[in-house]
């Protein structure tokens, strides 16, 4: 019998040994740079935002944060690569609204946002607006419904892309009025702002941050898909306000680190992004890019995506989007 304790000890003992530098580790985290991981281009809105995050994190932990974009594929480029990362906290990824969405939009997207990364933290959205040419018979979002109820398929808008946030929600602007609109994809959203400037298209949905070539006069703002007014837009009515309440494109934009990253680190992380999100200078940033802060921390953005998931799992086949190979 003491034999046997002596050996229930000993196990107990190297298990310990084993667990303690990286316990050790992760009281020390960060002691190097971290890399984060931007799923599109330079200059985009996830890559300014991401910039913005990236610096005032970095202040808070210390450390250098690096930044490593990684376009294409939908974003799958990106996400593969904080799949495969080490589980250390030294890779984050600005995971985005796509990773709740491409599940049921792409056949070949197979990540599990709850299962294939670590959420880490919920720090900011962001939302669509519906915009005309003037050529449109329509000052209004209710006036636009009425207009394509009565000449079905006539209007033709444009969106960055198919599958694409700014074309899912015009497909819910459809679905919900019942209406038919013809899409016409364009390889990003700039391309199709401008056409619909030049009036080949009649209709374009946009960010908020690609609103200031509206406010020129050049397009006509209908309406915008968040919760409330933004104040980059103060005059411009919510799809709610119109009767369409379930019309509601929240692009929200997160911290993500690789599957079973230790608690600790997550910790330390959710603790500064807080500190982050609080800042007032920080919020003032987010709003002159169209952004609005929506910080939640691990638990609360678990249970964020869950829903999230639940909701376009429903949403996107009733939508008739073709899925993507």
């Amino acid at each position: 019998m003491l034999r046997w304790y002596g050996l229930r000890w000993l196990v107990i003992l190297a298990t310990l040994i084993v667990l303690a530098p990286a316990v050790a580790r992760a009281d020390e985290y960060p002691s190097r740079p971290i890399k984060l991981i931007i799923t599109t281009p330079a200059g985009s809105l996830v890559d300014v935002l991401g910039r913005i995050i990236a610096n005032d994190l970095g202040e808070r932990l210390g450390q250098t944060i690096v930044i490593d974009n990684r376009p294409g594929a939908m974003t799958k480029l990106g996400a593969d690569a904080i799949n495969r990362a080490p589980a250390d906290g030294y890779t984050l990824m600005i995971g985005t609204s796509e990773a709740t969405m491409l599940p049921f939009l792409k056949k070949s997207y197979r990540l599990d946002p709850l299962k294939d990364f670590t959420p880490i933290a919920l720090m900011a959205s962001s939302w669509t607006v519906f915009a005309v040419h003037p050529k449109v018979p329509a000052k209004t979002l209710a006036e636009l419904v009425s207009y394509a109820k009565a000449n079905p398929g006539a209007i033709k808008y444009g969106s960055g892309g198919v599958g694409g946030a700014l074309h899912v929600a015009v497909e819910m602007l459809k679905l919900k009025a019942g209406i038919d609109l013809t899409h016409i994809p364009y390889r990003g959203g700039g391309q199709a702002a401008q056409d619909a400037i030049a009036g080949q298209i009649d209709m374009v949905s946009m960010g908020l941050a690609s609103t200031r070539i509206a406010a020129q006069g050049q397009l006509r703002i209908l309406a915008q898909t968040g919760p409330d007014r933004h104040p980059m837009l103060p005059d411009v009515p919510t799809t709610a306000e119109f009767g369409l309440p379930d019309v509601r494109m929240d692009t929200w934009f997160s911290i993500m680190g690789p599957p079973n990253l230790p608690e600790p680190v997550v910790a330390r992380l959710v603790r500064e992004l807080g500190e982050v999100a609080r800042k007032p200078s920080f919020r003032d940033r987010l709003a002159k890019i169209g952004c609005a802060v929506a910080y939640k921390p691990s638990g609360e953005f678990r249970a964020f995506i869950a829903e999230d998931s639940k909701k376009w799992q429903s949403l996107i086949p009733a939508m008739g989007i073709p899925l993507l190979d």
